[in-house]
């Protein structure tokens, strides 16, 4: 039986991981592209490498990826932003895959910000995109991340429109009141049918 490939995806400040910790309570493996992308920036030397060259020494402070500075020059710059993942998703796509051939399980779950940015959705079996009103995204950012209002609004901007992400998503969660009974709900709802859909094909 062939485990299926979840993805879920939306802006940042939109809920994904609080959405996603309640499928691994349920069991379900979840790779978060996010926070392995920012290990293996720190991690590998080759990505290290080619951001300093690119980005300059400033990229990394005291050996660390230097978040700060690199946010603010490739989320003002499309072609800098298209450069960074050009270096960084190939070793995220194989890091994945290592990950997956340890799993056995039905189904598991990509959580990325960037599912569409980096071409992962087409891989995937079911799509899930969570929106949120503006206003509660730059809310939950705030209390989340050292960031302005300024910064926040260069970031959201610069990912895939929620137009683009509903057009190819199967499921859309609208998270407008951040309500976590709300969102464990539908994520038992959704756990529930992908289970009996994964039973239908292979019986």
């Amino acid at each position: 039986m062939k485990s299926l490939l979840i993805g879920i995806t939306g802006k940042m400040g939109t809920g994904k991981s609080l959405f996603t910790t309640f499928f691994k309570k349920m069991g379900v493996p979840i790779y978060h592209s996010d926070k392995k992308c920012k290990k293996l920036m720190n991690e590998k030397k080759y990505i290290k490498t080619k951001i300093i060259k690119y980005f300059g020494k400033k990229s990394y402070l005291n050996n660390k990826i230097n978040t700060h500075f690199l946010s603010k020059t490739v989320f003002n710059n499309i072609y800098a932003l298209k450069l960074l993942c050009s270096i960084i998703h190939p070793w995220v796509f194989l890091d994945f895959n290592n990950w997956i051939k340890s799993k056995k399980t039905l189904y598991y779950i990509k959580e990325s910000s960037l599912l569409f940015e980096s071409g992962t959705y087409k891989y995937c079996h079911l799509i899930i995109t969570i929106v949120s009103p503006i206003k509660k995204m730059i809310e939950r950012i705030i209390q989340r991340d050292n960031l302005n209002e300024e910064q926040i609004m260069n970031r959201i901007n610069f990912q895939t429109s929620n137009k683009e992400k509903i057009k190819y998503s199967n499921i859309i969660i609208h998270n407008n009141i951040h309500n976590t009974l709300y969102l464990e709900n539908k994520a038992k709802n959704i756990h529930n049918k992908i289970i009996k859909k994964i039973y239908q094909i292979y019986g």
